[in-house]
């Protein structure tokens, strides 16, 4: 997926939140709007590296302060590396899917 198809999407998945919102819709298009949702939260979230300067600034910081961690020898800058992947648009998508699994059986 490239910047410009992310964008797109992410439009798109607002629209649809907004339109969600509204009661004037029937069942079966509801439905479909949800599914529609759900596809395309998970194409937004299907990507390991994110697209925003932020969030990429950070994980290449955390990636830098864990290999100065490696380098020296020091353990407690290594805990920057398990930290790294909660900035991935993937491995969130990944932990929130795990902790649903466990919570809807829980139920």
């Amino acid at each position: 997926m490239n910047r410009e198809s992310y964008n797109e999407a992410k439009v798109v998945l607002e629209e649809i939140t907004r339109v969600l919102k509204e009661d004037n819709l029937s069942t079966e298009e509801k439905q479909k709007l949800e599914l529609s949702k759900a596809q395309l939260s998970g194409q937004l979230l299907s990507i390991w590296w994110p697209f925003d300067w932020t969030r990429r600034s950070i994980m290449i910081a955390l990636f830098l302060v864990g290999l100065y961690g490696l380098i020296e020898g020091s353990t407690h800058f290594l805990w920057a590396w398990p930290v790294l992947v909660l900035f991935s648009p993937r491995m969130v998508d990944e932990i929130s899917f795990f902790i649903g699994r466990i919570f809807g059986v829980l139920r």
